[in-house]
């Protein structure tokens, strides 16, 4: 690969797409679905590119298509049906169109695309707003970029103004003090494609009178552990859009429920279904609009 281009592992791509290492071997094996390059030690090394077409799969796969049937499909075959199976969450019926929307962050115009946001966070405030029309941006905007119809630095231009905006509805929020007050505590285990939405539910909750111990980067979730040692709190959020979601894992943060007698513990933005079988004490939540709906069941 050339000098300066930016290179991923497979862990990488694991932590983005939430396809298991060990799948994306398979597939490579068997369909031929990326040909990464290796290093002298034989590490496999993939590129820009291949990240996007693994989340490309990804997308399909969760939205019900095999493997075996993706597998076939051409570069240009697979970014247009990732883009006609985008469309079919749009809502017609909202007065708030993405991709118009998005034509003034092609030109990294930051007040006239703020311009376009902030009547909708003014009329409907920044809750429903961000579940109506700045999250769906955020999801048009990745989509754009994994089909490449966005570049790298626009979609980050998107996530970082709208990022901006949830932090200035924030800090108009004041911590609520007390010592009734009961302290949520809120953990990144990956996906920082995903750490708007991890914003958001900061504020959700802040907004819903928790004391919010919020760390935002990525951590290992042994860091919770540490966390509650230094200030015991209630609950506990997981941000992992692109988590392992084995039995292992959800055994793991159950055992951690157990031993730091926590209440519940919620995860967010996961892709597909939760397992019927789902330990009590675990909340899963695909969306900003389940968050809010979930979080009101943590007393």
């Amino acid at each position: 690969m050339e000098e300066g281009v930016i290179v991923y592992s497979i862990k990488d791509l694991e932590n983005f797409s939430g396809i298991k290492a060990h799948t994306i071997r398979i597939w490579e094996k068997r369909y031929k679905i990326l040909v990464p390059a290796r290093k002298d030690s034989n590490i496999r090394m993939y590129s820009e590119s291949e990240l996007k077409k693994i989340l490309n799969v990804a997308y399909l796969n969760r939205n019900g298509f095999k493997i075996s049937r993706i597998a076939v499909l051409d570069e240009d075959e697979l970014t247009g049906q990732v883009m006609v199976v985008s469309s079919l969450h749009d809502d017609p019926d909202q007065n708030f169109q993405p991709g118009k929307v998005l034509m003034s962050a092609l030109r990294f115009n930051e007040d006239q695309f703020k311009e376009a946001l902030l009547p909708f966070v003014k009329k409907h405030g920044i809750e429903e707003a961000y579940i109506k029309f700045l999250h769906p941006l955020l999801v048009k905007s990745r989509i754009l970029w994994q089909t490449g119809s966005l570049s790298r630095a626009q979609e980050q231009f998107v996530r970082n103004t709208i990022r901006d905006i949830i932090i200035n509805e924030d800090n108009y929020l004041r911590s609520v003090r007390g010592k009734d007050v009961i302290s949520v505590a809120m953990i990144n285990t990956s996906d920082n494609f995903s750490d708007n939405n991890f914003l958001f539910y900061k504020y959700a909750l802040k907004k819903r009178g928790f004391d919010v111990i919020f760390t935002g980067d990525i951590l290992p979730a042994s860091e919770v552990v540490e966390m509650h040692r230094i200030k015991p709190f209630k609950f506990l959020i997981v941000n992992s859009g692109a988590f392992d979601y084995a039995k292992k894992k959800i055994e793991y943060f159950n055992s951690i429920s157990k031993s730091l007698q926590i209440k519940k513990i919620v995860f967010t933005d996961y892709p597909g279904l939760p397992d019927k079988k789902t330990p009590e004490k675990i909340i899963i939540t695909r969306d900003p609009a389940e968050f809010v709906e979930k979080i009101s069941f943590l007393k």
